[in-house]
């Protein structure tokens, strides 16, 4: 209500009072999607069910403390039930909004290189997936460069790290293997350093990850669930607007919500799929949840990644003799919300807002949209420090 009545709000009364109650019953479906979390992983969002080598869930059929057949059945009604929303609700409210504001199509694209990898393994190779990653630059699906597995060195070799308006010691650019997160807090500074957020780069360039890069990778490498929402979603937008919509217009604050809720039905329709591969291993006797680890002797490097919900996410650990040497963790937020790097590329939230118009400067609303299009999460760049810029604490692993 703070922006009420403001110039950039267009909604009627009644299309407002449709979007709200949606909003309001697109809460319980949450409830009952977390439920699914909570049989399956403890908690959400911080799951509880992650070992080394699998997971915690015991697999017994005659034992009503683990995973059986009536909660695996009780995870099946809640998903069919969250996917009948999406589809009949979600799906229309962002096409028909949309279209509301199409003049927003042209605003908000900012970094238009992009990159995602492949995610929903479907055999333990590591190399077959149900979602394709990728990279894209300058806004161009034909020069699309596949990532394809979880030791591709395409993706290993390219990812760095810069800290030139960061608040750590230091002005490097760093692969995530050879990096050290040492805070030192200098105030902000215009052109200094300005954030607790470290600029992720790859091949040396800003990148936009997300459902946007997600549903574009999709789109250049010709994966047909995704052409098939992505096609779907532009007919339906383009006939409330009366254009004829193309993957272009992607590039846009409106476009990451429109692949935020292309990405949402494609995970619908693969939820179902993995819920009967799970249902079958375990039909076939299979009910094997852990393969214990072997820690080689010596210095040994590794990462791992996946699409987490605002986009890509990747883990680098160092590793002697068993033990952790070093850790990093290069998050979607950091690559969304990183600030300039040494040659003052920008990274996407801040090159988003180029060109935006501003209605009422004193309430500027579209700043938020355009920010809130890439849904915000800066957890992972939280430090205890006192006022003095002092830190606090650190955790290390023994």
């Amino acid at each position: 209500n703070g922006y009420w009545g403001h110039p950039a709000m267009k909604l009627s009364p009644e299309v407002n009072l449709l979007a709200v109650s949606h909003y309001l019953e697109a809460l319980d479906y949450q409830r009952k999607v977390n439920q699914v979390v909570a049989i399956l992983g403890g908690k959400t969002p911080h799951i509880q069910n992650l070992a080394v080598g699998g997971v915690a869930n015991a697999i017994n059929l005659d034992n009503q403390a683990t995973l059986n057949m009536a909660k695996l059945y009780q995870v099946k009604e809640l998903l069919d039930s969250a996917k009948q929303f999406i589809e009949q609700v979600y799906f229309v409210d962002v096409c028909a909004v949309g279209a509301m504001y199409a003049d927003w199509l042209k605003y908000g694209g900012g970094v238009t290189n992009y990159l995602a990898v492949p995610d929903l393994p479907t055999d333990s190779t590591g190399k077959n997936f149900d979602l394709p990653g990728g990279t894209i630059f300058n806004a161009d699906l034909s020069t699309v460069k596949p990532i394809s597995s979880f030791e591709d060195p395409y993706f290993q070799k390219n990812v760095t790290e810069s800290i030139a308006h960061a608040w750590y010691d230091g002005d490097w650019q760093k692969h995530p293997w050879d990096e050290e997160t040492v805070p030192k807090y200098t105030s902000f500074e215009e052109n200094g350093k300005y954030s607790w957020i470290k600029a992720p780069r790859f091949d040396g360039k800003p990148m936009q990850v997300g459902p946007l890069a997600q549903v574009l990778v999709g789109l250049a490498s010709g994966h047909e669930l995704t052409k098939k929402w992505a096609v779907k979603t532009l007919e339906t937008a383009g006939k409330v607007a009366g254009a004829t919509l193309t993957p272009a217009v992607l590039h846009s604050t409106l476009g990451r919500h429109a692949a935020r809720m292309i990405r949402c039905c494609m995970i619908a329709e693969l939820a179902d799929k993995h819920w009967n591969l799970l249902a079958e291993n375990i039909g076939k006797g299979d009910t094997t949840i852990f393969n214990e680890p072997v820690f080689p002797k010596g210095e040994q490097q590794g990462f791992g990644f996946h699409e987490a919900p605002r986009g890509t996410l990747s883990h680098w650990i160092v590793i002697n003799d068993g033990r952790i040497k070093n850790y990093q963790a290069v998050v979607p937020s950091t690559w969304n919300a990183g600030p300039r790097d040494a040659k003052d590329q920008m990274g996407p939230y801040e090159a988003s807002l180029v060109g935006n118009p501003i209605a009422n400067a004193e309430q500027p609303l579209e700043v938020l949209r355009t920010v809130h299009s890439f849904d915000p999460c800066i957890a992972c760049a939280i430090h205890t420090l006192d006022i003095e810029g002092t830190e606090i604490a650190r955790v290390k692993a023994l």
